[in-house]
């Protein structure tokens, strides 16, 4: 098989790469590796300056686009992305990778297009489909479950609205719900999802991340002993970093257990102003501080000569996928502490390869923490061994790319969906504009189904050409469309009759 990926956080990206880019770079050598020929789109960049390269034997193709600089247009491109543009922050790279895709389909003979669900890169490719643009060979879209900014918000305490992440949150439920098959490394979000973007059940498939490189790390006794209880990830509130230093505190009263942090920060409300970093260390008794040594981002060989010096890790979060931060702390021979909100809870056996909360609360983990401080150092070295052993087991490179390869070719033999019914941009920000001036608004538009009438009228002529090519090709569309809005206008008559009566 041809697969394509597109990822704007295939490494090395502009911003540091988290779970989605480890994953990327993972499954693209080993598909490679096993003699699959691959494509990735990523970013142009000034530290990632070639538009093309070849890589393993020239099974791995990486292709780079730009973020701003346009590489192609079509006719459709010019209809619809100035609302794309109005809408995200990351639309050039939206638009370019799809152009990109699409002659790659044709040129290349890519057979399956795999897209992360953050930052809806399938977006414009689902689009395109459904108004029966785009290649005349269609391939299967497969949208893989990492973060959806959607759930992120939530689980940071976010606004909904923040910024552009409200209309990427729907851009993202579009390329989902229209999506040929979905993919996720957990049972924890696949489970998730299914319910909130109201998918049927079992429409997720789940096959956990590759493990990578990563090697059991050798430490002395001395470590074992009184080496820290290392964190590793993003500042980030959804991380569970506040409950994690409310877990500590009372802890480093009563032991000689020293913490370390290891990662970027972030804003507290994600829209600038407080640092998670400065709250996390105000938090923390003066005369406690010296035993909580915070570090920035570093590179991985730093990142792995942390966990080297660390007899425990731990992964506190609210909410969590399939993080790649507790993969490779077992993977380097240490048992973990984790939440039982995430992929990490189907990581790890308790009382055997690590510890696992009651809840993602701090009194939880404070008492699953003094758990791992009572334990030998003995007892912490052998079940670092088995936390390596066991998370080779499941995240087995080979077994992984297997199972990957079983799905994806049942995907290819099966087929395109019928192409779903995916909005103009332009709808989404008539619902962003109505959700700021009204937060109860509801309706079709509300959840990124369709336009309304007013959004029609309002919309740019090509935006209007494109809508109308869709009526004129799906009558059954139209059909649907002026039921739905029909009965919205029942509805709202029947609300204002029954206010009147009151």
């Amino acid at each position: 098989m041809i697969h394509l990926i597109i990822s704007r956080e295939f490494p090395p990206s502009p911003y540091p790469a988290g779970g989605i880019g480890t994953y990327v770079a993972h499954m693209a050598d080993l598909l490679a590796a096993r003699g699959e020929r691959v494509h990735v789109i990523g970013q142009l960049w000034p530290g990632a300056s070639r538009a093309r390269e070849t890589r393993l034997g020239g099974r791995l193709i990486v292709h780079r686009v730009a973020l701003d600089e346009p590489t192609g247009q079509t006719d459709m491109d010019a209809t619809i992305l100035d609302g794309l543009r109005r809408s995200v922050r990351c639309s050039g790279f939206l638009r370019n990778a799809a152009h990109l895709a699409e002659s790659l389909v044709e040129t290349a003979g890519i057979d399956i297009i795999e897209a992360q669900d953050y930052e809806a890169p399938a977006y414009l490719l689902v689009l395109r489909r459904s108004l029966g643009l785009g290649p005349a060979r269609r391939v299967p879209i497969v949208v893989h479950l990492h973060t959806p900014t959607e759930l992120v918000l939530k689980a940071n305490d976010w606004k909904q609205d923040l910024g552009a992440s409200a209309p990427l949150a729907h851009l993202e439920r579009c390329a989902i719900r229209a999506a040929d098959a979905l993919l996720c490394p957990s049972r924890f979000l696949a489970a998730i999802a299914e319910s909130h973007y109201q998918l049927e059940p079992g429409a997720v498939a789940v096959i956990p991340y590759p493990m990578g490189d990563t090697a059991p790390l050798q430490r002395d006794d001395a470590t074992w002993r009184e080496g820290t209880v290392c964190y590793a990830g993003r500042l980030e509130p959804r991380k569970g970093v506040a409950e994690w230093i409310d877990a500590a505190i009372p802890v480093a009263r009563d032991t000689a257990a020293c913490f370390a942090l290891v990662g970027g920060d972030t804003s507290v409300s994600g829209s600038g102003g407080g640092s998670v970093r400065e709250t996390l260390v105000a938090r923390i008794p003066a005369a406690l501080r010296q035993r909580f040594q915070f570090f920035d981002a570093v590179p991985r060989p730093q990142l792995l000569a942390h966990l080297a010096r660390a007899r425990v890790a731990v992964v506190p979060s609210r909410f969590e996928n399939f993080p790649y931060a507790c993969v490779e702390a077992m993977a380097s021979g240490l048992p973990v502490i984790v939440s039982p909100t995430g992929g990490m809870a189907e990581m790890v056996e308790d009382g055997r390869t690590g510890w696992i909360a009651d809840d993602p609360g701090a009194r939880s983990l404070e008492t699953a923490l003094r758990r791992a401080v009572a334990t030998p150092p003995s007892t912490l070295a052998e079940m670092g061994a088995a936390a390596a052993e066991s998370i080779r087991a499941m995240c087995d490179n080979r077994d992984i790319v297997s199972r990957q390869l079983e799905l994806r070719r049942r995907i290819v033999s099966r087929g395109c969906r019928r192409p779903a019914e995916v909005p103009l941009p332009v709808a989404l920000l008539a619902h962003d504009a109505r959700a700021r001036a009204d937060p109860a608004a509801t309706g079709i538009a509300v959840q990124g189904e369709t336009m309304t009438l007013l959004d029609i009228l309002r919309a740019s002529p090509g935006q209007q050409l494109a809508v109308l090519r869709r009526a004129v090709a799906r009558p059954d569309y139209v059909a649907r469309w002026v039921a739905w809005h029909g009965r919205g206008a029942i509805n709202r008559i029947n609300r204002v009759s029954q206010r009147r009566r009151a």
